[in-house]
């Protein structure tokens, strides 16, 4: 074994002893005494591994990391076996899409109400969720949603801020419902996320002129909803078990 093998090999070496088992490291280290160059340069390199590991772990995790990484990737979810049977599969999707058109389209001239908006977004939300989705633009910043959400053509949200607590966004993207652009907006806390959706004010029939700001339950899933003069925000937890009253402010904060 040459020096250039010697030195390649040790240099996967960790310094806490976890490869001191391992056949090729324990071959290698047993050339150390008959190279002190080697062995001199090896010292100085688990000195310095050792001093890395030290300032490495010192270095305190940001708290929404996890969530921005997750909005950063996309979702994957195993493919079903059917799926994976073209002859089926084209079956199947040829009678999915009939079931589609008789289910999400809307009876002409029907306005849905706030009820009807909230149930079609929470099944929305749980398909993509199931099928797997990313975030078309990723920030941390309110201000850069608002103005992303603008060259969408998609509903800006203006009357975010006082409704949420310290939440975060960490990104957004557009979804289409009842042919429409809606802007879907996420938000983490700690370890909990919540989606807020806006939507045109218009698009809704019967709304109350005081949306009343109070958690309910929506096929599972924690609901909160509120408006302004222009847009309706509905705003969901990522799971039944988000806490979203983590995500609000009183009512009483509002005024």
């Amino acid at each position: 074994m040459d020096d250039t093998e010697l030195h390649l090999r040790l240099s996967a070496c960790r310094p806490n002893g976890q490869d001191n088992d391992d056949p090729l490291m324990r071959e290698a280290m047993e050339k150390l005494p008959q190279r002190p160059a080697v062995m001199e340069w090896f010292a100085q390199e688990q000195s310095f591994d050792l001093a890395m590991c030290k300032c490495v772990a010192e270095v305190p995790v940001p708290e929404h990391l996890r969530s921005e990484i997750l909005a950063a990737s996309k979702i994957h979810t195993p493919v079903p076996r059917w799926q994976r049977m073209p002859w089926l599969a084209a079956a199947a999707m040829a009678a999915l899409a009939g079931l589609i058109v008789i289910i999400a389209e809307p009876a002409a001239g029907s306005d849905p109400t706030l009820a009807q908006f909230e149930t079609e977004i929470v099944d929305l939300f749980d398909t993509m969720k199931t099928q797997g989705f990313g975030l078309d633009h990723v920030t941390g910043e309110i201000s850069n949603v608002s103005a992303w959400l603008g060259t969408q053509g998609a509903p800006k949200p203006y009357v975010v801020k006082p409704c949420t607590k310290e939440a975060r966004p960490f990104g957004c993207r557009t979804v289409t419902w009842r042919g429409q652009k809606v802007a879907m907006v996420c938000f983490g806390r700690g370890d909990q996320e919540a989606h807020l959706f806006v939507v045109l004010r218009e698009s809704l029939k019967d709304l109350p002129e005081e949306t009343p700001k109070k958690v309910e339950w929506v096929d599972g899933y924690p609901v909160a909803s509120w408006s302004c003069r222009k847009y309706v925000y509905v705003m969901m937890g990522d799971s039944p078990e988000t806490n979203l009253d983590e995500f609000l402010v009183a009512s009483s904060n509002l005024e």
